[in-house]
């Protein structure tokens, strides 16, 4: 049969074939593998595939006889299958291959493209893991084709595994990559994964967006998870990015965290960063009504070394806060640098 197709004869080589079957004789793997190889190769894909549909269904290639199967062989009516709808019905072959202990790299991208054509992304991305657990590395364009296709079905999620998997692998996409993935964890409320992936981006050295940034910490701390937003926000300034902090401040303020908006505005000063003066107002007059006459003259004090204070319009009730709260000398600190109590000196 291969000596018959060898020579360029083909049609003989599928007589032998059928003279087989009459006898019930029992082709086995390699017979359909050198047959459905050449007829692919004449561009029959059609009688091809009535052979890969024999082959697949009556399991020939878990029979014990003949000899190892080839994958490679496979490749043509592979790639024509999953260029036609058809990725399913040339996985099955594919696994079967597999339980033989057989292996091809470029079969798994062509069934995994297949997959992603076809919209079944999550079992293109079973067979990613399958070639990761064998120690073969997918190609760039293999991840990148997952990465937008998860994006595209809604699975942000599977989309950052992905991800993850791409940079073990050594390969870096583009920062819009990144950037669209960080986006849809953000819209599908995912904090925790959201904060992972910035610190992944800037581990990576990666440009971050200010919006998305801030993005991240005003979800981390809506999930009641400020610890971690804290800490994602030194880490942004830490390594010379900002987030909008007068929107971050007033969307704490608006969630009754007003020890949270102190605390980030003494680290935005802390950092030499200017911050909108209401903000600071807002802050302070909160946490004197808070009965907080302590964290607001701390938040204070800040912006006096700063030489930032001067405008601010909540002095009295700052100062009238702390004599309330039976702090004195903090309340004379205030009552000096007030411009009312300026000009009577003055006087």
């Amino acid at each position: 049969m291969n000596a018959q197709c060898d020579a360029g004869n083909l049609d003989e080589a599928l007589k032998m074939f059928k003279k087989m079957k009459e006898l019930k004789v029992q082709p086995d793997s390699a017979t359909y593998s050198v047959l459905i190889r050449n007829l692919c190769q004449r561009g029959d894909f059609e009688r091809a595939e009535q052979l890969f549909d024999e082959l697949s269904d009556e399991e020939i290639l878990l029979r014990d006889d003949g000899c190892t199967p080839l994958v490679a062989a496979y490749n043509p009516i592979f790639d024509f299958l999953c260029k036609n709808g058809k990725t399913c019905k040339a996985e099955r072959v594919f696994r079967q291959l597999m339980k033989k202990g057989t292996q091809d790299p470029p079969s798994y991208k062509t069934l995994i493209i297949g997959h992603c054509k076809e919209g079944t992304f999550e079992a293109g991305y079973k067979l990613l893991h399958f070639m990761l657990r064998r120690d073969y590395v997918p190609d760039f364009e293999t991840y990148v084709l997952l990465i937008n296709g998860f994006l595209q079905k809604g699975e942000p999620i599977l989309a950052y595994r992905t991800l993850e998997r791409m940079l073990k692998s050594s390969y870096l996409p583009k920062t819009s990559v990144f950037h669209s993935v960080l986006s849809e964890l953000l819209k599908n409320d995912f904090a925790s994964e959201s904060a992972s992936l910035v610190v992944l981006m800037i581990d990576r050295k990666i440009r971050q967006d200010i919006n998305l940034s801030t993005h991240t910490v005003r979800l981390l701390f809506g999930s009641e998870l400020r610890i971690k937003a804290f800490q994602i926000v030194e880490l942004l300034y830490d390594n010379g990015y900002v987030v909008e902090m007068e929107e971050l401040i007033g969307f704490i303020c608006q969630n009754g965290k007003l020890l949270d908006a102190q605390k980030m505005l003494s680290f935005c000063l802390e950092k030499g960063h200017n911050v909108d003066i209401n903000v600071c107002n807002v802050v302070i007059e909160a946490l004197c009504k808070m009965k907080r006459p302590l964290e607001a003259f701390g938040l204070y004090y800040k912006l006096v070394e700063k030489g930032n204070h001067q405008q601010l319009s909540c002095l009295e009730g700052l100062r009238t806060a702390l004599e309330a709260g039976g702090r004195s000398e903090e309340a004379k600190f205030v009552s000096k640098r007030m411009p009312n109590e300026r000009q009577l000196t003055d006087l």
